[in-house]
């Protein structure tokens, strides 16, 4: 299986996408007061928290995508598609948490097995990712 590390860029315009619309949501909920964005996402720091975390998963996404560029390196498939998808699912969780923040999040719930195995993914691919280009750092130096 090749993939390419432009999966990275696409799953990071995806993130941003994500990151803009609930902003326009917080907005609505704290500064419009639209009661049924309010009714939909009851818990307005879990919804705050997925978009810092979309955010936050953009810039990393972009920014590994250019330094494997830099370094013109190839991450194996293992490393890009653990990036993105636990860059796209660990922010979810928070989203889900928005609208439902009385949902158990003990590992052996369905919901905390996904987030843990999201978290294990992310874990692997920014770790995997950080060697590979710190590596490529040091011989090129």
């Amino acid at each position: 299986m090749n993939i390419q590390a432009s999966i990275l860029v696409v799953a990071g315009s995806i993130s941003l996408t994500v990151t803009l619309m609930l902003a326009w949501c917080l907005t609505g909920i704290r500064y419009l007061e639209m009661g049924f964005l309010k009714k939909l996402f009851p818990s307005y720091q879990y919804l705050l928290k997925s978009h810092i975390d979309y955010l936050l998963m953009t810039g990393l996404l972009m920014v590994f995508f250019l330094l494997f560029d830099h370094f013109r390196l190839s991450p194996p498939a293992v490393i890009l598609l653990s990036m993105t998808i636990g860059s796209l699912l660990n922010p979810f969780g928070f989203l889900v948490l928005a609208i439902k923040p009385n949902l158990r999040q003990h590992p052996a719930t369905p919901f905390g097995a996904i987030m843990t195995c999201s978290f294990l993914l992310t874990t692997i691919g920014y770790i995997g990712a950080a060697w590979s280009v710190a590596h490529a750092a040091v011989l090129t130096s």
